[in-house]
């Protein structure tokens, strides 16, 4: 079939260390907001944000740019600027995740805002179902809007195309 290439994509870098350290210092910058909020006595009223997500992105394609900016000769793949986008979101999200549950763990006040924001009861479960729940809901918001923006990241940085393969007849 005409349709399917097989290509032929060439990874310039060692992408695991670089999305694994770029996704720690994400995850915790992210907590880092909502801590410094919570501190600050104006806690977030939700565990997703404008202002996260914001923040997420433009990171991820700081960190996307300086991976290219790493590389020998500054190329770098669709696939290789894809694996490094999706890897640090899930790095990221795992991090915020466990961050988010240990800071409404410590600051319960948080945990009530998040449940009050949504019209929610909290006398079914204790407080710290909910701060689990909260912290999977942040961290699966985290990773998919990671996922996207690593594909956009990775549309706009890519400066090396992949070689097409053709089968011989």
């Amino acid at each position: 079939m005409g349709i399917f290439h097989r290509y032929n994509s060439t990874i310039h870098g060692n992408y695991r260390s670089a999305y694994l350290r770029s996704g720690l210092l994400t995850g915790l910058l992210l907590a880092a907001y909502v801590l410094v909020r919570l501190l600050m006595g104006s806690p977030m009223e939700s565990p997703t944000s404008l202002v996260v997500d914001a923040i997420l992105l433009v990171v991820l394609f700081l960190f996307a740019a300086w991976y290219r900016n790493s590389l020998p000769e500054k190329k770098i793949t669709l696939k290789e600027a894809l694996l490094f986008g999706i890897g640090l979101s899930l790095v990221a999200a795992v991090v915020y995740g466990v961050l988010l549950f240990v800071i409404q763990v410590t600051a319960p006040q948080q945990t009530q805002l998040f449940t009050n924001s949504y019209q929610l009861s909290t006398t079914n479960y204790p407080l710290q179902y909910w701060a689990a729940w909260w912290a999977v809901v942040a961290a699966a918001g985290v990773l998919l809007l990671g996922a996207f923006g690593s594909f956009v990241a990775a549309v706009v940085l890519r400066n090396e195309k992949s070689e097409i393969k053709h089968k011989q007849q």
